[in-house]
């Protein structure tokens, strides 16, 4: 092999491993963007998760309060409907 030819050689296997460096980090870089993204998003799906889990919280507090006799009781009376013998006060 004459000194031209691994030259040649020399210059392309640099030129080979360069190009595969860049891409490497071209990869590395866009897995990184992605999983920042993906971080991101479930942050947001886990404070969406605690908003609804409260609500449930707060819905089965209401369930449990307006479930109560005195609650229907009530209700019934403001919508028109009175025990037998109750005295209607209201002028309904």
């Amino acid at each position: 092999m004459d000194e031209d030819k691994k030259k040649r050689i020399v210059v392309g296997a640099t030129v080979t491993a360069i190009l595969l460096l860049i891409i490497l980090l071209f990869t590395m870089t866009y897995q990184l963007m992605v999983m920042s993204n993906k971080k991101r998003e479930i942050s947001k799906l886990d404070k969406a998760i605690a908003e609804y889990e409260q609500m449930i919280e707060d819905t089965e507090s209401v369930i449990e309060a307006r479930s109560k006799k005195w609650w229907i009781e009530r209700r019934a009376r403001e919508l028109g409907y009175f025990y037998p013998g109750d005295v209607n006060y209201g002028g309904n």
